[in-house]
């Protein structure tokens, strides 16, 4: 299935994610706001199921789309939109804990109820504001695999194709099983997986000031701001180099 996807900004998520895939990167936005290297073979006993993964990709692709392609209303509704949008499809919970890595039991419960509000705030005013210039690339669904042999963890594959003739990139979709449905707990863009790259910049934030977890909440705090301000190139920075 082809769905059509937002142009990107000259901007880019992560340094290492900028030099992969250059001004497209943002386009592994979509995954969460919105896999493994190759395609293992869908053997017949997971056929029915990775059709469901499939499905559920490219319903998450064209609802995203939609919602970041809808200029009629104004910049806070799409954030809202976008908001019901991830809490509904991303295991922002998981997500959030992962890319604490070795310090995820630091903080008080205080601080963790904190922590999630604004991991969550994060994402959507930096995707909303990194996506709302995109408009005109082709994003289609290419296959499934299953992860593991537990059965509960799924690999789908995509591409986003661009209509200036550019190279297309590849997107992996890192799906968890949730009663009868998805939930996005990964993408991959180019190789590289975003989660581990936010858990990179955490953690380091987090070793660079002894372990205190304030110090994540400040930086939190500034770059939701530096979002709100219009300032992407900053808030998607690791907080070394914040020029817009």
């Amino acid at each position: 299935m082809t769905i059509t996807s937002p142009k990107p900004a000259a901007t880019g998520f992560f340094q290492t994610l900028l030099n992969a895939v250059a001004k497209p990167a943002g386009t592994a936005a979509l995954a969460l706001g919105i896999a493994l290297s190759g395609i293992l073979a869908t053997t017949p006993a997971h056929a029915a199921s990775d059709q469901k993964a499939i499905k559920f990709v490219e319903d998450l692709g064209a609802e995203a789309i939609g919602v970041i392609s809808d200029k009629s209303v104004g910049k806070q509704a799409m954030e809202d939109k976008f908001q019901t949008l991830l809490q509904k499809n991303a295991d922002l919970r998981k997500i959030a804990a992962f890319s604490l890595g070795r310090y995820v039991r630091t903080p008080n419960d205080a601080q963790k109820t904190e922590y999630l509000k604004l991991f969550e705030t994060f994402i959507v005013k930096v995707y909303v504001t990194r996506l709302s210039d995109y408009n005109d690339e082709k994003f289609d669904v290419t296959g499934a695999q299953e992860k593991g042999s537990k059965g509960r963890e799924v690999i789908v594959s995509s591409q986003i194709r661009f209509t200036n003739g550019r190279q297309p990139v590849d997107v992996k979709w890192w799906l968890l099983r949730e009663d009868d449905g998805f939930k996005v707990f990964d993408v991959n863009v180019a190789g590289i997986w975003l989660a581990q790259e936010q858990r990179d910049q955490f953690t380091s934030i987090l070793n660079s000031n002894n372990g205190n977890f304030p110090a994540l909440l400040d930086h939190l705090k500034t770059k939701i701001g530096q979002a709100e301000k219009g300032q992407v190139n900053a808030a998607m920075s690791d907080g070394k180099n914040n020029a817009n």
